[in-house]
């Protein structure tokens, strides 16, 4: 269950429009990939008598539960609290996933700002306060199509096109293996499992960070889990870049498993409203260049 951490690499994006200076455009197709070191747990790795990175990923598999109450949940409702960027308060926190790649993230501050990004399997969307509704597009919206995986990292096999295993670490005070991957969209992590319970503890990966526009190490940190139905499931994380004194947090408060209240990942109607009244506007004449006749 994993998959829920997918904020890590579409959230920041989101907040960067929000921060004043910003220099660059996510949003816009041309928009570079950043270039990244290779991702490693920051720690030296012990590398000797390593499991195969099948084998750890597996292992993470088992330990979350047993693979008949996996097939049963097909949605999930998460709600709880969010602290950090932009906000100055603690917002509340709604998500909405669904199998197996539908998700819905919304956060609103108590004065009234609200974030909120929607994958519906085909399409991405996105309301920031800076820049209002409007579709996610080229390299973000191939994150977030990855990210959106309702398992995440246990469904690794169709996930990532890369795999292997770094070597032993400590990692947030515990032992763990990291594992080296490359999504489709060429982003590229390192991947923490507790030694001793083989679950998913977080990851590493460069992004670009929203205040200085360069890219910068920005690690995931999985609280601790709970089981519902039979699985178990982490009840929030803490996101910071390297350096940052303050960490971002998720807190889950309340999880609902495949509620009976359905959910509508589709983009909104006002948001479809806007783009065909674009599509139906008349396209302006190109200027004539000077010195021609007419």
């Amino acid at each position: 269950m994993a998959g829920l951490s997918i904020v890590a690499s579409v959230l920041v994006w989101t907040v960067a429009q929000a921060q004043p200076g910003k220099v660059v455009d996510p949003a816009q197709p041309e928009t570079p990939a950043v270039t990244q070191p290779e991702t490693q747990p920051e720690q030296p790795l012990d590398t000797s008598d390593l499991p195969e990175a099948e084998a750890i990923f597996k292992r993470y598999v088992e330990a979350l539960g047993d693979p008949e109450a996996l097939k049963k949940i097909r949605s999930i409702k998460i709600d709880g609290r969010y602290v950090g960027r932009p906000f100055e308060f603690a917002a509340r926190l709604t998500i909405w996933k669904e199998y197996p790649n539908k998700f819905h993230l919304k956060i609103q501050e108590p004065a009234g700002e609200t974030i909120e990004i929607g994958f519906d399997g085909e399409k991405g969307w996105e309301r920031q306060p800076s820049a209002g509704l409007r579709m996610i597009e080229g390299l973000r919206l191939i994150e977030l199509r990855d990210s959106s995986d309702f398992w995440g990292e246990a469904n690794w096999e169709t996930r990532y096109i890369e795999w292997k295993v770094l070597g032993r670490t400590t990692f947030e005070g515990q032992k763990a293996v990291g594992i080296y991957v490359k999504a489709l969209s060429n982003r590229e992590k390192a991947l923490l499992f507790s030694e001793e319970t083989g679950l998913y503890l977080g990851s590493r990966t460069f992004t670009v960070h929203p205040g200085t526009g360069k890219p910068a190490e920005f690690e995931t940190v999985l609280k601790p889990y709970k089981e519902f139905a039979g699985v178990k499931i982490p009840m929030g994380m803490l996101q910071r870049f390297k350096g940052d004194q303050k960490a971002t947090e998720f807190d889950y408060v309340k999880l609902a498993v495949n509620p009976e209240e359905k959910h509508d990942f589709s983009p909104p109607a006002e948001l479809l409203e806007k783009i065909e009244r674009e599509k139906s506007k008349p396209a302006e004449a190109t200027p004539a260049a000077p010195g021609s006749g007419g």
